[in-house]
């Protein structure tokens, strides 16, 4: 069972939110699954656990409120984002399961650049050592997937200075470049994720 990968790459998040959910009524309707990469402007996004106290200090950039679960997060130029539009009844996987194999799909793809990463009991997403580098929220309706996974690649991890991410106190975060201490190149990290898909 195949998989389109579709690159939006910098797009505005109304838009990327619009093709996501024209993808999933197609899905839906029985058509092709697709998986969208993309890198958005600079904003927070808090999902439906969020909280008013997650905010420490007020932002200098918009707030999205999506229908995906989690508190809020960070999405900005050099994070990669990943929205899948899977059929998890087509492909008989529950919810619990989608969420692993997701994660498990961030852990891979780091493993291809030398990176040893870790789930954490701390809560769902990626981990290398103590400090988070993926992150998981998703919106899950009639067995159809969308919103996704994020990792920061190169961006701006000031943003995380506003926030509790993911509402965990102290949470330490990291990227690509600061793990490598070098540029890393966007399209080299998505042809990784394309490398170490799980739904093809």
């Amino acid at each position: 069972m195949s998989v389109k990968f579709i690159n939006l790459g910098l797009t505005k998040y109304p838009i990327a939110m619009l093709e996501m959910e024209i993808a999933f009524e197609n899905v839906k309707n029985g058509n092709e699954e697709c998986v969208f990469v993309t890198e958005h402007e600079a904003l927070y996004s808090a999902g439906k656990s969020f909280e008013i106290s997650d905010f420490i200090m007020a932002p200098k950039f918009p707030i999205y409120f999506p229908k995906r679960g989690g508190r809020v997060t960070v999405h900005a130029p050099g994070q990669l984002v990943i929205y899948p539009i899977i059929d998890l009844k087509r492909r008989d996987i529950n919810v619990s399961s989608y969420i692993r194999i997701i994660e498990f799909w961030i852990i891979d793809a780091l493993k291809e650049m030398n990176i040893e990463s870790k789930l954490s009991t701390k809560g769902i997403g990626v981990w290398v050592r103590d400090s988070k580098i993926g992150f998981i929220g998703v919106r899950i309706e009639n067995g159809i997937t969308s919103h996704g996974l994020c990792l920061n690649v190169s961006n701006d991890l000031t943003m995380f200075n506003y926030i509790i991410p993911c509402g965990i106190q102290g949470l330490e975060i990291t990227s690509l470049e600061k793990l490598q201490n070098k540029t890393i190149n966007m399209e080299y990290v998505i042809n990784l994720f394309i490398k170490t898909n799980p739904f093809c």
